[in-house]
């Protein structure tokens, strides 16, 4: 069993990534910039690079995958474990958003971070059912949000959403009045743009991921009053092109050689995640520094 789950695992990924890098090689940005170069040709000076990080993303997969199957057990039992009450904190409390097909758990590499940082307000979040779409998962996180205003006092939340949580997230800012509530957007690996991986998708949500769906078109730009920071990756295999995790208007913070999957694992991403949060509290006068 073990032995078919990291074969497979191993198999998918081998997948997406030569499809991604078929795309890239085929691209005009990779033609410009390498014109008549293959993209074996530097394989010897960068291809190691490549490898470490394709390595990586197989790691750090099985931990995402482990961590799904840990929070479909740990949900069994929520009914019968103590509540866990706000704590004090002067900073805006923190929800996370997960991507599609997962739960909340597994933001936990995250949530791991910030405590350690001293955010004591850190939600995990986790919408369902898997066949709804995004407009149906945006109400959710709606709802979420309001729990914990009502919670810890607070007038608004930050946010942090990986993939398509992102994309969940700009939804209920810009078409459920949802500017008022959130203070700050961060979207590691969210696909503003689609994905080119989810062109033969026939669920509902795959759909919406499609470039040029209706849905894209409506989340296009990050709405006034929400700071936006969009952390995305070169060696991104589930967003085919990497460019279509930029957003006009956003800080778009470009990273080398992390995964998909990695920028929820990866130290330097939350450096950035973490610089993020500090920027805009010293802005707003924060007396809290870290």
């Amino acid at each position: 069993m073990l032995c078919a789950f990291l074969s497979l695992t191993f198999i998918y990924l081998l997948i997406v990534y030569s499809i991604r890098w078929f795309e890239y090689s085929n691209s005009n940005e990779y033609k410009e910039k390498y014109t008549d170069k293959t993209i074996f040709s530097d394989f010897q000076k960068e291809g190691y690079k490549a490898l470490v990080g394709f390595i990586l993303e197989y790691i750090y997969v099985i931990a995402h995958l482990v961590l799904l199957v840990v929070d479909y057990i740990v949900s069994l039992f929520q009914l019968i474990t103590p509540k866990i009450s706000s704590s004090q904190d002067n900073r805006n409390p923190i929800i996370l958003v997960h991507g599609y097909m997962m739960r909340g758990l597994v933001m936990y590499p995250i949530k791991r971070r910030l405590s350690k940082d001293g955010y004591k307000n850190v939600y995990l979040f986790t919408y369902s059912p898997p066949w709804l779409n995004i407009d149906d998962f945006s109400r959710q996180l709606r709802d979420k949000i309001e729990f914990v205003k009502k919670e810890t006092g607070a007038e608004k939340v930050d946010l942090i959403c990986h993939s398509m949580g992102g994309l969940v997230a700009l939804n209920y800012i810009n078409n459920l009045d949802g500017a008022k509530s959130v203070n700050r957007l961060i979207a590691l690996g969210t696909p503003f743009g689609g994905s080119k991986l989810w062109s033969f998708s026939i669920g509902r949500c795959g759909k919406e991921i499609k470039p040029g769906s209706e849905i894209l078109k409506k989340l296009s730009v990050p709405p006034a009053g929400v700071k936006t920071t969009a952390i995305y990756t070169t060696f991104d295999e589930m967003v085919i092109p990497y460019e279509y995790s930029k957003i006009e208007g956003a800080d778009n913070i470009e990273m080398n050689y992390i995964g998909h999957v990695g920028l929820l694992f990866d130290g330097k991403a939350y450096g950035i995640i973490r610089e993020a949060l500090k920027t805009f509290q010293s802005s707003q006068n924060s007396p809290l520094q870290m």
